[in-house]
């Protein structure tokens, strides 16, 4: 159940990440790169929780 969890707050994240993209050309030119930097952050942290909450798979294909 913590890996459900996990997995939409990833996506979520990932979302949010390419939502705050869009939203760099939009806000006042001061604004634009901490937005684009906090997309930048969001989609990096997407990546990352998975890697080191779920961690590697014990299946062999």
């Amino acid at each position: 159940m913590s890996n459900i969890i996990i997995a939409v707050l990833a996506i979520a994240l990932f979302i949010f990440g390419f939502l705050c993209f869009g939203f760099a050309f939009q806000v006042p030119e001061a604004w634009r790169y901490l937005t684009f930097l906090g997309g930048i952050l969001a989609c990096t942290a997407a990546l990352f929780v998975p890697m080191t909450f779920i961690g590697r798979s014990n299946r062999s294909w």
